[in-house]
Parts: structure tokens; sequence; C-alpha cells
């Protein structure tokens, strides 16, 4: 059996690669543009960062959220650790008996062993799945808090792109629609498609 390591590396890891995934994932309303004359935007804009390690190392409820997982982490590995050690315990007794037992009781010992050995099986999975499940909750938290805040404050000072940074990662945290270029590009791509079918053609 193999003790789960879970550290808070990897619990951020986790937490931010759901992040990035439940972003860019996220379904958003087709734009069909017919007028491209439409869609031009002013050019002048303000672009700002921020740094997600010193967030988490400085942003109260990140320290929060990040100490509230790792004691969760914790207590995971210790109920983990107590059922092997009942098993290793067990294990060993029967290594110490096993000349000594009768056939009856060392098949009793050996159904124990791959009782107790199941069990630590079963909780592994069930407390791992647990605590990702918990990761992936306290990460979307932050992550709407963030947004939350950022969409007041970039209002008001007149931010309309705000990057994430970090050694990881790097994540669009607030966007201003005004700025959205969707629109054109599909239109653009579009005609680019339409001419290739008329050169196909008339070829």
């Amino acid at each position: 059996m193999n003790k789960v390591l879970l550290t808070l590396n990897i619990v951020l890891i986790v937490g931010l690669a759901y992040l990035y995934y439940a972003f860019f994932t996220e379904k958003k309303p087709d734009v069909v543009a017919k007028n491209p004359q439409q869609l031009h935007a002013d050019t002048s804009f303000k672009i700002a960062y921020f740094d997600l390690d010193t967030l988490e190392k400085y942003y109260v409820f990140a320290k929060e959220t990040q100490d509230y997982l790792k004691n969760k982490s914790s207590l995971m590995d210790g109920k983990l650790s107590k059922i092997k050690q009942d098993f290793t315990t067990k294990l060993n007794d029967y290594q110490k008996r096993g000349a000594t037992l009768s056939q009856t009781e060392q098949s009793q010992m050996q159904e124990d062993l791959s009782r107790m050995d199941n069990y630590y099986t079963q909780q592994q999975q069930s407390l791992g799945q647990d605590l990702q499940n918990e990761i992936m909750q306290k990460m979307l938290g932050l992550r709407n808090k963030i947004e939350a805040f950022l969409k007041d404050y970039c209002s008001q000072r007149g931010y309309v792109y705000v990057f994430a940074t970090s050694s990881e990662d790097n994540i669009i945290y607030y966007k201003d629609s005004v700025r959205n270029i969707t629109a054109r590009y599909v239109y653009s791509m579009n005609n680019a498609r339409q001419e290739q079918r008329d050169r196909a053609q008339h070829s």
C-alpha cells in the first residue's frame, strides 16, 4: 500500500488547474457580426496584472484557504496512516505467529489482512475524492472573490484587462467585453472561408 502524499503545492496546482479549466471552458453566447464597422473599439485602454504567488502569501482569505486545505490534507494523511499502521501491526503479528497457527487461524488472519488492505484502498480513494472536491470548491470561492473585487476596482480605475501571473501559470481574471474582438475575428474568418469556396468553384 502506498501512502498518499498530498502536500500544499499539489493542492494549489490542482486548484489552479481547475480554475484554468473552469475559466476557459465557460460557455459564452455566440456572437454573429454582419457589419464590421460597428465593431471598432477605442484603442486606448489600461492593462494591469497581479502576482498570484504574492496574493497567496499576503491576501488573508487566500492564506485562510491554504491553511484550511493544508489541515484537511493532514487529517486525511493521519487517517490513512492509522489504517496502514493497524495493517502493519497485524501483518507483523501474522509473520511472527505464522508457524504456530493452525490452518483455520492462518486463513482467518489472511482474510483479516485482505479486508484491511481493501479498506485502506477504499478510504484512500474516498478521502482523496473528498479532498479534491473541497479543493475545487475553495479555489472557486477564492476566484469568485477576486473577480467580484476586480469588477468594481477596475471599473473605478479604468482597467479593462487584468492578468494574473505566477511561477506556474498566467490567467486572465478580468476582461472588458468592449475589447472582445471575437465578432470581428469570426466575421473575418467566415469571409476568408467563403473566398476559398468561391475560388474553388471557379477553378
